[in-house]
């Protein structure tokens, strides 16, 4: 008997009789990309792309959409990436503390989500087919990511093992490095010219340099990289730093034998 899957629903409930087009595709298009971004940081260190599929329209007083994963290789993940979407977006409505496996793409879709009610929705309800798994948007959750999104931008440098290089066609190349002081991720977004600097220092610690966006509490979270500095498995010896050179080794022989 096969099993069933666990999927996603998004309830749009207009403030008057209709719900406008542009308001229904944001819906869609953002609560797509939040499943794929928190999937993403769910999957790491090898990040899955899940394939969502419309399994269920309604389109009466209400709008009622729900998806689920497609695709039987992935439905673990899928099925995880769903109650986290829930979780997540509970954990932002009651504060300004970003959710575990919530990047910033995730956070900025699931911001304008919240900010429909603001255009012409009276409530948008998510909610999966578990119990207790649902979330009603409101504007104060866009709030909230707003205060975790405050971001300082400056010069500067982070340091740490580089992994996951990524990119598609339409967007920015960019990697990841392990940041080793504030133990977080931070994307790192690249030019085309940088890319091959970016492959031969795959997996390797690296210091990387460019203007970096940090949140309301200092952290880093992007940089746009200028820079790649690849730092060397082994560090030199004080015994090298301070090797003679073949003169005066020369010179202390010299030294030796006249004395």
């Amino acid at each position: 008997m096969e099993r069933s899957k666990r999927r996603i629903t998004i309830v749009l409930e207009p403030k008057a009789g209709s719900i406008s087009l542009s308001s229904f595709r944001t819906a869609i298009e953002q609560l797509t990309v939040l499943l794929n971004e928190v999937a993403s940081e769910l999957s790491e260190p090898k990040p899955r792309r899940i394939s969502w599929g419309l399994v269920q329209l309604s389109l009466n007083s209400l709008a009622k959409i729900s998806v689920e994963g497609v695709e039987e290789d992935t439905d673990a993940i899928a099925e995880r990436t769903s109650s986290v979407v829930i979780q997540g977006l509970t954990e932002l409505h009651k504060g300004r503390i970003r959710p575990k496996y919530f990047n910033d793409n995730a956070l900025e879709s699931a911001q304008k989500l919240a900010r429909l009610t603001a255009d012409g929705l009276a409530r948008i309800n998510v909610y999966t087919d578990l119990p207790d798994q649902q979330i009603y948007l409101e504007e104060q959750l866009a709030v909230n990511v707003s205060g975790i999104l405050e971001f300082l931008d400056y010069y500067g440098s982070v340091e740490g093992k580089l992994e996951l290089l990524s990119g598609s066609e339409g967007h920015p190349l960019f990697f990841r490095v392990q940041d080793r002081v504030n133990n977080v991720r931070v994307r790192c977004l690249i030019r085309d010219e940088l890319l091959d600097d970016a492959l031969s220092a795959f997996r390797k610690r690296v210091i990387v340099s460019g203007i970096i966006k940090s949140d309301n509490s200092g952290i880093p979270r992007t940089i746009s990289v200028e820079n790649i500095e690849t730092i060397p498995e082994s560090l030199p010896q004080p015994e090298d730093l301070i090797k003679p050179s073949e003169e005066d080794q020369f010179e202390i022989r010299a030294y030796g034998q006249e004395s």
